[in-house]
């Protein structure tokens, strides 16, 4: 049974030429081919870095108080 899981990656264009590298064990000799143009600085940013990007920062205080109930804890082990 072949593997139909799809494989994600990007690459740069070079003489209008694009090498793509596929991994250990991929046998199949005709696959399919989605090309999409990305803007540079957006290209690799998912929904995941924009949501870690734009959440709030924790500040040293809170960092201090965290860490100070984490060795209150620990004394309970």
């Amino acid at each position: 049974m072949m593997n139909l899981n799809p494989i994600k990656q990007y690459a740069d264009v070079v003489n209008g030429v694009i090498h793509i590298h596929v991994p250990e064990g991929f046998h199949a000799k005709r696959v399919e081919l989605t090309i999409v143009p990305l803007e540079d600085d957006i290209s690799l940013h998912t929904a995941f870095q924009k949501f870690l990007l734009d959440s709030p920062e924790m500040s040293d205080d809170e960092f201090n108080a965290i860490e100070e109930k984490r060795r209150h804890l620990q004394q309970w082990k």
